[in-house]
């Protein structure tokens, strides 16, 4: 039997735009140009060849290959990223208003590798935090909260009153970090990249220190020393999708081994190059590796704060 990995943050269906696409078979993603796949291939870590390369075509061949890789959020594609990457079980985080709860309930039940979470549905308004304790009851093992594409901010009152309902089942918090725009200009509506703040994500973790939060992405490309405040409270933890080595080194420094978890945001993300980067981060330290792999994402789901 091989080493187990599992990773922290994947999504299924299309969290930009509502298709339907879950469960279809046989779908590609359309070819084109991308500096991303190129970064990927390089760890994360910009390739000589890029330092000419203006940033706005950078951000506009990113934000373009990312959307492609939206639509190819199926349950056939992520079992098939599994397999060849040896993903022995992932955490598929949905995002409303486009994917719920249920519909990632379904794929779990297609497949026992995935862990379920749900997210709080704000166009119910005071019965949000009902319905999110009531998924938990169904097997949601966490909560996801995304500022940016369910528009809200983290401190809003209708956040505050859900966790204050979530609070009670014992169960983490995944929250997106720092500022990204998902749309180009012209659909700009969907999305308000200012919520994304790392400053807002840190207050809320204090506010609620019986709640176990997971920043997603270390804080972002560029921000992520702005999560480095919060190496002391103790229901702080973070992903690794999308950083370099030498970041994830330094949050297992800051943060300690033990809040440090493997994530990939599959499939914005392709799982091989955050494999490596792990490795590249542990430096060969196999019981390091195992923790950041997968022992501390089965502890964060038994521990209760």
């Amino acid at each position: 039997m091989g080493r187990k990995i599992i990773d922290s943050h994947g999504h299924l269906g299309d969290i930009l735009y509502g298709k339907n696409i879950t469960f279809k078979q046989n779908v590609r993603k359309r070819d084109h140009h991308n500096y991303l796949e190129q970064l990927e291939a390089n760890n994360m870590l910009m390739p000589e060849e890029f330092e000419n390369l203006d940033p706005l075509v950078f951000s506009e061949s990113a934000l373009n290959e990312e959307q492609a890789r939206n639509h190819t959020a199926t349950l056939q594609n992520l079992q098939t990223s599994m397999d060849e990457n040896k993903i022995t079980g992932i955490w598929i985080l949905p995002v409303l208003p486009h994917v719920g709860f249920e519909e990632v309930l379904a794929a779990s039940k297609l497949d026992p590798r995935i862990t379920p979470f749900t997210c709080i549905d704000f166009d119910l308004g005071k019965a949000a935090s009902k319905k999110i304790v009531q998924d938990a009851e169904k097997g949601a093992a966490g909560l996801k909260i995304h500022p940016i594409l369910q528009r809200k901010k983290l401190l809003s009152s209708e956040v505050a009153e859900a966790l204050k309902a979530w609070e009670e089942t014992g169960k983490p918090v995944i929250c997106h970090t720092y500022s990204f725009c998902y749309f180009h200009p012209e659909e700009s509506y969907r999305n308000a990249p200012e919520n994304g703040s790392n400053p807002d994500f840190l207050e809320l973790v204090s506010r609620f220190p019986n709640i176990n939060f997971v920043g997603a992405h270390c804080g972002g490309t560029f921000d992520y020393d702005q999560l480095w405040e919060g190496a002391d409270m103790k229901n702080l933890y973070v992903d690794t999708s999308f950083q370099p080595s030498s970041v994830v080194k330094e949050f297992l420094k800051r943060f300690g081994e033990r809040r440090v978890l493997f994530g990939t945001d599959w499939p914005w993300g392709q799982e091989a190059a955050p494999i490596r980067i792990v490795e590249e981060a542990c430096g060969g330290d196999k019981e390091l590796e195992a923790r950041v792999f997968y022992k501390n994402a089965e502890e964060l789901l038994k521990n209760r704060t």
